[in-house]
């Protein structure tokens, strides 16, 4: 592995995961067991707060793109260095998850390769009834997954207005930011 992919990896697990790097040891994973339940009953595995479930093989074929977004200070440093975040969806037969990737800017690290994980697990089977496991659910299912990590991301913030230095695209993750602070302001 290639510096550059190392400082995504590092930027991408501590800055956005928000995990300690223990050296010689790696990153501190999480270790609670027990899944945060969220406000559909969903429970959601979350990279960094919890010991993540064995999942099946992941097929790109089961792949959806929810979007891009550009964090003005991914990798905090005398000046910070911007990257662009990208979250999919991917399918296995028994789970749910969400992949998140970092690739930091390239005038910066010069051209590099994106740092991948996995964010959030969820298993079909622990899906509510009031839930069901439908494609028409699947973008309130994505919804939920990314709360918990919106919730640590944005925890600065109490509306969109104020990622003033971020940067998103038209699609669906920005829908689902906007989502999630109206969620959180009516709490």
């Amino acid at each position: 592995m290639s510096s550059e992919n190392k400082m995504n990896r590092l930027a991408l697990n501590q800055n956005i995961l928000g995990k300690t790097m223990i050296m010689g040891q790696g990153f501190d994973e999480g270790k609670e067991e027990t899944p945060t339940i969220t406000s559909l009953g969903l429970p959601v595995y979350l990279n960094g707060t919890h010991k993540l479930p064995d999942y099946g093989e992941l097929d790109k074929s089961n792949a959806l793109l929810i979007g891009f977004m550009t964090h003005p200070s991914a990798m905090p440093g005398m000046p910070d260095c911007s990257g662009e975040i990208r979250y999919e969806f991917w399918m296995t037969e028994s789970e749910y998850l969400i992949v998140i990737r970092l690739k930091l800017e390239e005038s910066a690290y010069n051209e590099t390769t994106a740092a991948a994980e996995i964010l959030s697990i969820v298993k079909r089977n622990s899906i509510p009834e009031s839930l069901p496991d439908t494609a028409d659910n699947q973008i309130k299912i994505i919804q939920e997954m990314l709360n918990p990590h919106f919730k640590n991301l944005f925890s600065a913030y109490d509306s969109m207005e104020k990622l003033k230095d971020w940067t998103f695209n038209e699609d669906a993750l920005s829908y689902l930011i906007n989502d999630f602070f109206e969620l959180v302001n009516k709490s």
